[in-house]
């Protein structure tokens, strides 16, 4: 499995450290659920499709990541 990075607002830091005070693992355990569950998700998605698949099949850009793009080099899709 590869590693990932996951980025933090500070709301989120702030319910981790108000988990470890309290040591409440219902609140852990919906954290996880809540925020971590879909960060690492995201992370785990493709973020790049090769150009010469992109121009060989228009829409394989959004059938990966869900997001509409032109099928245009830098246009994200």
């Amino acid at each position: 499995m590869k590693k990932i990075a996951v980025s933090l607002g500070e709301a989120e830091l702030i319910r981790i450290k108000r988990i470890l005070a309290d040591e409440d693992r219902e609140e852990a355990l919906a954290f996880i659920r809540d925020v971590l569950e879909k960060k690492v998700k995201e992370a785990d998605l493709p973020h790049c499709v090769p150009v010469f698949e992109e121009s060989y099949h228009p829409n394989q850009g959004e059938t990966v990541t869900g997001k509409k793009g032109t099928g245009e080099p830098g246009s994200g899709g």
